[in-house]
């Protein structure tokens, strides 16, 4: 689309296509790796990905995070048990449905959550501040812009 709005048929996207994808996969994949990392702090990536879930939701049950994450119950049951047996997490069964296993952080979690997300932003600071103001505003606004777009006609919504 130009500035108008108006679709513009003439430029041929192919030749960004690739680009856009191979920097795209690379970037995203080492400062994921980079945000992730807190052994320091005794938490994998997957945990600290799973804490931060939990902690969003508050409260939930081995299901949503199974659905969520795309995997088996039984693979959130491991992690899940790692984090209770370091204090990050306690596990309880539904009052209304004991067969419903519920997890919340804990406040040993939410302190240990609380340091990791400051490593990591410290860590997107680096990042970003390796860019010019410029090229943030124009970032920000790119990213905006997609995530506010619907789908390519054909794909369900």
């Amino acid at each position: 689309m130009n500035r108008k709005g108006e679709v513009n048929l003439s430029l041929d996207l192919d030749q960004y296509i690739d680009r856009i994808q191979d920097a795209w996969k690379k970037t995203f994949r080492q400062v994921e790796n980079d945000i992730m990392q807190h052994k320091e702090l005794g938490l994998t990536g997957p945990q600290f990905h799973m804490l931060m879930l939990i902690h969003k939701e508050g409260t939930c049950n081995i299901s949503y995070l199974a659905d969520t994450l795309g995997v088996k119950p039984s693979a959130i049951t491991v992690m899940i048990d790692r984090l209770v047996q370091s204090g990050y997490v306690s596990r309880r069964h539904d009052e209304e449905d004991r067969r419903t296993v519920l997890v919340s952080v804990t406040d040993e979690g939410n302190e240990i959550l609380g340091k990791a997300r400051i490593k990591s932003r410290s860590i997107m600071k680096w990042y970003l501040s390796q860019l010019d103001e410029r090229d943030l505003e124009v970032m920000a606004g790119i990213f905006e812009k997609l995530s506010t777009m619907g789908k390519p006609p054909g794909l369900n919504k």
